[in-house]
């Protein structure tokens, strides 16, 4: 169930990370949007990251509406505000609901197998990957010491799933990228196709289940990320 917000001619800016950068490219745009992408090292910087998409929301009040693809990612948009220009942001919990095109299918998936890390094309180009972070571990503290903290972080884990954009491709880059993750963990990989429903209405500017209109002047706030939960 939905109603549209966005009317032909409105401007609206999109606000997201670079995990979803490819997926919004590749929905169509009309041209009256206007995109930016934050880089991805962000996501270990919440509080950093908020005050850089603050900034950018009081830079755009010149605009009809103003959307992010950023979910509630360790509260980054908690007391986010826009003075005069409505809002429009998921209630996923992270990305990876939202390239699941809801959270109740992330909650589906995520409790039958808990040990799940996921994958996107985006996080594979842009983020950093937890062997990523082994090799920063062994360059500060040797191999040793890194292989216990790896081990400790993600010593749980037994599955890579890669999700895989409708109407996208997967180079075979990708793959042999998820392959060395996986063999260096130990990992089975699997994959899941992805669902762009909830992305693409974040960029028509339509409002449905798991998608929040904030007001002008309202923050956004911990209740609207609890409200677009499903029960």
């Amino acid at each position: 169930m939905f109603y549209l917000i966005r009317r032909i001619t409105m401007k609206i800016k999109l606000i997201g990370c670079h995990s979803t950068m490819n997926e919004v490219k590749a929905l169509k745009n009309d041209g009256l949007m206007d995109c930016e992408f934050l880089d991805f090292n962000y996501h270990a910087l919440p509080a950093e990251l908020h005050k850089k998409i603050q900034e950018i929301i009081d830079a755009s009040q010149d605009y009809d509406l103003i959307v992010l693809t950023y979910g509630r990612c360790s509260n980054t948009l908690v007391d986010l505000v826009s003075p005069a220009v409505p809002m429009l942001i998921p209630t996923t919990h992270d990305c990876i609901g939202l390239l699941m095109g809801s959270n109740a299918r992330y909650l589906e998936l995520f409790c039958k197998n808990t040990r799940t890390y996921f994958f996107s094309q985006g996080w594979l180009d842009y983020g950093r990957t937890p062997y990523d972070e082994y090799l920063e571990y062994v360059e500060k503290y040797g191999e040793k010491k890194a292989g216990k903290i790896i081990q400790a972080l993600y010593g749980h884990y037994n599955k890579a799933m890669l999700i895989k954009s409708v109407g996208m491709e997967m180079p075979d880059s990708y793959y042999g990228k998820l392959q060395k993750i996986a063999d260096f963990f130990g990992w089975e990989i699997e994959e899941m196709e992805g669902d762009a429903g909830l992305l693409n209405a974040l960029v028509r500017g339509e409002k449905l289940e798991d998608v929040v209109f904030i007001e002008p002047g309202q923050p956004v706030t911990l209740k609207h990320f609890a409200e677009g939960e499903p029960t």
